[in-house]
């Protein structure tokens, strides 16, 4: 064949050996371990794009009560070190439980302060409302309080009664040091409204503060401290000469956490009792199995197919798990992709 003849069929030579290479291709597709590789990128690609069903759950549904009486400025708690208030606390804790509550759960925020309770969120869903209910929890402090008594009792027959109006049967976390302002008369206990019943409402009085007595900081209409409650300035429980001496009586213009008076009150509106000793204190609370529906919620499944693609991609690549050892499989396949690429050569 002539020399110009030759560099004509060169273009035709090139692109018939890429097209014999390109023939292995349907070959290895169809060979056992690629096939396994195929099948995971399917699944992967499948657990990518799968939406949530509805599988019946354990949820959750709640409304959170926060007392912003002054009293709850006491810091008695710390966040990373520093000196943190009830209130802070408090909601850190609750922040924390939303994290924690599965979706399908229902929180709704309120406050308490003087003798009722204002309802500020009704109750929705954790995970597709999670930021607005983050949002709304930041916003919850002093600064809401409408008057400066704090009559837990009233409050919590009122947080009650909200609950019962809002529908949807949620349960009720009280979150409160319990100091009544003014104190409660011992003689004279406050009966529950006529359109209440002890456990007809479920839930949660959970106690903030520490054991010992500690000044109450005085707060203005801005949230700005201005200063301590004296003895002087507030109703006191007990007779005798005011006196800011913590060991002395009166000492209502002190606060710590009356715990023995939430624990009578819980019993008594037939609801259980804990204490916030720690940031999953509110979290353990809300996911206590008694208070538990079981409900259709959206639940993720994207790790079914994930899952499968991992245990295919370990069997393909784990050399122990393999049918055939990779040298043996290299040595049978050579020899035919060796002729393969010799036929075509002499074709050429």
């Amino acid at each position: 064949m002539s020399e110009p003849a030759s560099i004509a069929t060169q273009p035709m030579k090139i692109a018939t050996r890429k097209l014999a290479e390109w023939t292995h291709v349907p070959r290895l597709l169809l060979d056992k371990d690629s096939r396994l590789i195929v099948v995971a990128l399917a699944l992967l690609v499948l657990a990518t794009f799968i939406p949530q069903i509805r599988l019946p759950r354990s949820t959750y549904d709640y409304i959170v009560i926060f007392d912003i009486s002054q009293s709850m400025g006491v810091e008695d708690y710390e966040l990373d070190g520093a000196p943190a208030s009830r209130l802070d606390y408090a909601r850190a804790a609750a922040r924390k439980a939303l994290r924690d509550l599965p979706c399908g759960s229902r929180v709704g925020w309120g406050v308490f302060a003087e003798y009722r309770t204002l309802l500020l969120l009704a109750p929705v869903e954790v995970c597709g409302n999670y930021n607005d209910l983050l949002a709304s929890l930041d916003n919850i402090d002093g600064r809401m309080r409408w008057a400066n008594a704090s009559e837990i009792t009233k409050g919590v027959f009122w947080s009650m009664r909200a609950a019962k109006e809002v529908g949807g049967n949620p349960s009720l976390l009280f979150l409160t040091d319990g100091q009544e302002a003014p104190p409660l008369d011992p003689s004279n206990p406050l009966q529950m409204f006529d359109d209440l019943k002890p456990g007809e409402v479920t839930g949660w009085l959970m106690g903030t503060g520490g054991d010992a007595p500690r000044r109450i900081p005085r707060i203005d209409d801005n949230g700005k401290r201005i200063g301590y409650w004296h003895a002087w300035d507030v109703l006191q429980r007990f007779g005798g000469a005011p006196s800011d001496d913590a060991g002395a009586q009166p000492r209502e213009h002190l606060s710590s956490l009356r715990e023995a008076h939430l624990k009578d009150l819980a019993q008594h509106v037939g609801m259980d009792y804990a204490r916030l000793n720690s940031l999953d204190s509110v979290s353990k609370a809300l996911r206590d199995s008694g208070f538990a529906h079981r409900t259709p919620a959206p639940t993720d499944v994207f790790w079914v197919p994930a899952a499968l693609a991992l245990i295919l991609l370990v069997i393909r690549f784990w050399p122990a798990m393999r049918m055939e050892p990779a040298s043996a499989r290299g040595l049978h396949r050579a020899p035919s992709l060796l002729t393969d690429r010799r036929q075509v050569d002499a074709d050429l």
